[in-house]
């Protein structure tokens, strides 16, 4: 029998070959006070090819509350020295 699939939103910046590799450079220790797979940190994700850097927003999201992530993801990034010239992507997670 198939196990449901749970969709919810993903806002995030899409990591670049010169993005990843910096990310990749950096020290554990800073990577790990910001990006992780749980928790208020960011999170990476694959949508299609794609490699993304940014924050499950559930499955519903309200205006407001869509700029607040943005905001939050935004200050994140600024804090490992990132700070984007292309505006965050919003699209569905699939997870199986």
């Amino acid at each position: 029998m198939r196990t449901p699939e749970k969709i919810e939103l993903f806002m995030g910046l899409q990591v670049s070959k010169e993005l990843g590799a910096y990310l990749d450079s950096l020290p554990a220790e800073k990577r790990d006070l910001f990006i992780s797979s749980t928790g208020k940190t960011l999170t990476e994700a694959q949508y299609g090819n794609k490699r993304f850097l940014g924050k499950p927003c559930g499955q519903k999201l309200e205006f407001g509350s869509m700029q607040q992530i943005e905001a939050n993801i935004l200050t994140l990034l600024s804090k490992l020295d990132v700070y984007p010239e292309t505006s965050l992507t919003l699209f569905p997670l699939i997870h199986s």
